[in-house]
């Protein structure tokens, strides 16, 4: 990531957990959709890069993304999870850390959704990539509660005078960064088009070895 850049974000802490809110800049959005397109539209790739076996979804198109090949994407992922760190547990990264990604690109459609599930790592992330045409349509039709292909998060039993879940309607290049251990689900939607996000975790270690980034 070019030294000039700054990211700027925001942390939710709702009921507990911590959760940070960014946008991804739209160089990465934009190289990020072109690599899952090229994925996607190759049947032998797709098959290559799927990635369904190892998630909770009831969704048909998960793939692997090789994060390395896009530029810039790698630091950026690395410099939000630092200060997401430094904010939260300043003391929890001590020098010489190194922070991996595990990367993948979720194309849902109607019809598809994740239920409720945590992931297997220190923090885990999402970043809304492409968003169906009448997506909105439909989400201002729901008068009650609308939740049409949004992003749950859940904190507790619900009780009085606590917030134990946090909605998230989806948005092209909105970022979150949230523990691995905090639930969270996706609902369906209706409409016609492609809901797709980009999933990660990260890994930190003194000694990993996938090939990390040094913070």
């Amino acid at each position: 990531m070019a030294k000039e850049e700054q990211v700027s974000f925001d942390i939710y802490q709702p009921f507990g957990p911590s959760i940070l809110k960014t946008k991804l800049p739209q160089v990465y959005l934009d190289a990020v959709n072109e690599h899952a397109d090229n994925i996607l539209n190759d049947e032998k790739l797709s098959k290559e890069r799927d990635w369904s076996h190892n998630l909770a979804g009831n969704v048909k198109k998960e793939i692997s993304i090789d994060h390395m090949k896009i530029k810039g994407l790698p630091e950026f992922l690395a410099t939000v999870s630092q200060e997401y760190a430094k904010q939260v547990l300043p003391d929890y990264l001590p020098e010489g850390t190194k922070v991996s990604f595990r990367v993948w690109a979720v194309s849902q459609v109607a019809g598809d959704f994740n239920p409720i599930h945590i992931h297997d790592s220190n923090l885990s992330g999402v970043c809304f990539l492409k968003i169906p045409p009448k997506f909105d349509e439909e989400y201002k039709k729901e008068d009650h509660h609308p939740t049409a292909g949004c992003l749950e998060f859940i904190g507790s039993i619900p009780n009085h005078f606590a917030r134990h879940s946090f909605l998230v309607k989806p948005e092209a290049g909105d970022f979150y960064l949230f523990p691995s251990w905090l639930a969270h689900q996706v609902y369906p939607f209706r409409c016609e088009g492609e809901r797709r996000s980009m999933a990660f975790n990260v890994h930190f270690s003194m000694d990993d070895p996938v090939k990390g980034v040094n913070v």
